[in-house]
């Protein structure tokens, strides 16, 4: 009996604790159960948004693809700059596609293409190599490969080690170079980014080929490619500035730049000048490509959801006929001076423009090697700077009669200057006479006399043989600068266009013999550009507007003529010249003189011109190599009366005179030919 009860004790014990564990598992299974209702509930309601964008961004990819320039014209409508269409293979690597995959598409491709080779460095090599015989590696590396498992070098370390033992064992025949080549441009590509493989000289029989295979060739495709073409030849395309390759992309300098704007590492981008100044404007809307992709990240399919459209349209304030026309005028002209004894001349620079608006008519620039030989140097007018000489004495004077230190007409003797010290200050025109002249004869002569005693009076000086001059001339120094800054000269133009300089300004403390030589042209540097503008803003009567070779942007057109306006570029005034008409008039008059009075220094070039001229010259003495040598410069517009161009002329390092060269020449011709060429 007690046995028995016993016995169904334990059992009752038994059932009780299977009963206790049965309810535990229950619970347990319950409360996973309704986590996981909880855990699907959350990502169903809470977070599928997030998983439905991150499905579609896995599988539909949005990817932009460069698109050709917009056009450049000159002023009236002629096309100077367009795209030329080739042909292009490319490749688009999947986001997770191998170096195997990579191989072996590249060795199908090499089969139906014939690949350059010629870019090919020898890391390149020694890379495909590494890549095609990892039973060569294995057994060259097992040391290192144990001490790189063990922590004992580093990758870098590996890799150096690497290249350094395979480098002697690298042999590839010429298909395999091929293949090496285009696996060299197919593994420098982003993650679904079209990757250019081949777009020289790709031939009709390539280009179908690979059509006709594109499914065999994951991630290849055809396409169309373009290359800037220049209409007239050399003429303005340095000006116009550099695109980068494919190659090249994007500038290593600016990447971040360029990157945060949306652009794709091997976009083409404007380099230099007006490529580079107007890239917003000429870039493009670019062709967006959506791509497919499995769950492996392999590209399926593709479509294209915009095709984009090209950059917009540049006008340029520019006449293509007169900019070769100077061109053939500077080259004629330097033949002509050489022949008469100006070998050490290295440059000739000219501006020409409508005084009234700012607009650049012509640019040009030649650069002439001693033996002659000439190139362009267009982009000289506004980023190299000179001495110009007496061509800035129409600012001095106007300076002068701004800070009420002269009058207009008012006379003074030209003589030779001395000062204590022994410092002496002389006129070419009158090396030891006693000459009483007025400032419009003064501009006729350039008698730098008149404007030494100009700048002393601005200084608050009046000039006596013997004295003494200040040892503090830094006030007057900025009072006749910033009266020269006023014209242009010896600040930024303001052109639409990069690196335009300054010039170069220096110190004005304590020498006052560099101040007086700053009166005459012949201490801080100008650029041609710079010139341009001063005589523009006299022209005018006093308006200094900002140069500008863009005119206007146009929206692209389908046909080959011109798309509607977009935007009208008009020059600024940047600041009006403080001065009364009639002392304008009195430097206009001064400037007439010059070219028509028989005494005028520019008369013998510009006294017969098409229609009535005025201007100035000037002479620097400057030293080239340590020998001396003078910058001549010419300035001007027309007609006189109610001027439609200006110019500027530099000659620089021309051998010292006598025999004075006829160097304003060259602007008789430009005013000839443009007003013959307007009738």
């Amino acid at each position: 009996m007690l046995r028995r009860l016993k016995k169904e004790s334990n059992e009752l014990r038994q059932k009780r604790t299977t009963q206790r564990r049965l309810n535990v598992l229950f619970i347990a299974v319950m409360t996973l159960m309704t986590l996981l209702i909880l855990r699907l509930g959350y990502l169903q309601i809470v977070k599928s948004e997030d998983y439905k964008k991150a499905v579609a961004s896995n599988e539909n990819i949005v990817i932009n693809e460069s698109v050709p320039r917009g056009r450049i014209y000159d002023r009236n409508g002629k096309l100077l700059v367009d795209n030329t269409a080739k042909k292009s293979i490319t490749y688009t690597r999947g986001r997770m596609t191998t170096t195997y995959e990579l191989l072996d598409t590249a060795k199908k491709l090499s089969k139906i293409i014939n690949m350059p080779t010629d870019k090919l460095t020898d890391m390149d090599k020694e890379t495909y190599f590494i890549q095609t015989h990892p039973e060569v590696v294995e057994k060259l590396m097992t040391k290192e490969s144990e001490q790189f498992q063990n922590d004992m070098i580093t990758q870098q370390q590996y890799d150096d080690i690497l290249y350094k033992k395979i480098a002697p064992r690298v042999k590839l025949s010429k298909k395999e170079l091929e293949i090496a080549a285009i696996y060299r441009e197919m593994s420098a590509g982003s993650q679904l980014t079209p990757q250019t493989i081949k777009n020289e000289h790709v031939t009709e029989k390539e280009y179908a080929l690979v059509s006709q295979n594109l499914a065999k060739l994951p991630g290849i495709n055809t396409t169309m490619d373009w290359d800037r073409k220049y209409l007239y030849g050399n003429t303005l395309k340095t000006l116009f500035g550099k695109v980068t390759s494919k190659e090249e992309g994007l500038p290593k300098d600016n990447i971040d730049y360029y990157l945060a704007r949306g652009y794709a590492r091997n976009d083409r981008v404007g380099q230099s000048y007006l490529e580079y100044e107007y890239e917003d404007v000429l870039r493009g809307q670019k062709k967006k490509m959506r791509y497919v992709t499995d769950k492996s990240g392999q590209i399926t399919s593709s479509e294209i959801i915009d095709p984009g459209s090209r950059g917009n349209d540049l006008v340029l304030s520019i006449d293509i006929e007169l900019q070769q026309k100077i061109e053939k005028m500077i080259d004629k002209h330097i033949a002509i001076l050489r022949s008469e004894g100006a070998k050490t001349m290295d440059k000739v620079l000219v501006v020409v423009q409508d005084p009234n608006n700012g607009d650049v008519l012509a640019l040009a620039g030649r650069q002439i090697e001693l033996n002659g030989r000439i190139s362009d140097y267009h982009y000289g007018t506004f980023t190299s700077q000179y001495a110009v000489g007496s061509s800035v004495k129409g600012a001095t004077l106007l300076t002068g009669y701004h800070q009420n230190a002269i009058k207009p007409g008012e006379e003074m003797v030209d003589e030779p200057m001395s000062f204590a010290g022994g410092m002496t200050k002389r006129s070419y025109f009158n090396q030891d006479g006693k000459i009483t002249i007025n400032d419009k004869e003064a501009l006729m002569h350039s008698s730098n006399v008149y404007m030494f005693k100009t700048a002393l009076k601005i200084a608050g000086m009046n000039y006596s043989q013997g004295m003494s001059l200040p040892k503090d001339i830094s006030e007057a120094g900025r009072i006749l600068r910033t009266g020269m800054n006023q014209f242009g000269l010896g600040v930024k133009t303001g052109i639409d266009l990069p690196n335009e300089v300054v010039g170069q300004s220096g110190k004005l403390t304590d020498n006052a013999g560099n101040y007086l030589d700053l009166a005459i042209g012949q201490y801080d540097t100008y650029t041609p550009l710079q010139l341009s503008q001063y005589i523009s803003t006299i022209a005018n009567d006093g308006s200094r507007i900002s140069p500008h070779v863009v005119k206007e942007i146009r929206t692209p057109s389908k046909t080959e003529t011109l798309g509607p306006v977009k935007e009208v570029v008009n020059g600024k005034v940047l600041n009006k010249i403080n001065s009364t008409p009639t002392e304008m008039r009195q430097v206009k008059s001064g400037f007439d003189m010059v070219f028509n009075q028989i005494e005028g220094t520019g008369y013998n070039s510009f006294h017969n011109t098409t229609v009535k001229s005025a201007g100035k010259t000037g002479t620097a003495e400057v030293f080239q190599n340590g020998e001396p040598r003078v910058n001549a410069t010419y300035i001007g517009y027309a007609p006189e009366d109610k001027p439609e161009i200006s110019f500027s002329i530099i000659y620089s390092n021309q051998p010292v005179p006598p025999p004075w060269l006829p160097g304003g020449d060259l602007g008789r011709d430009i005013i000839n030919s443009y007003f013959s060429t307007k009738k």
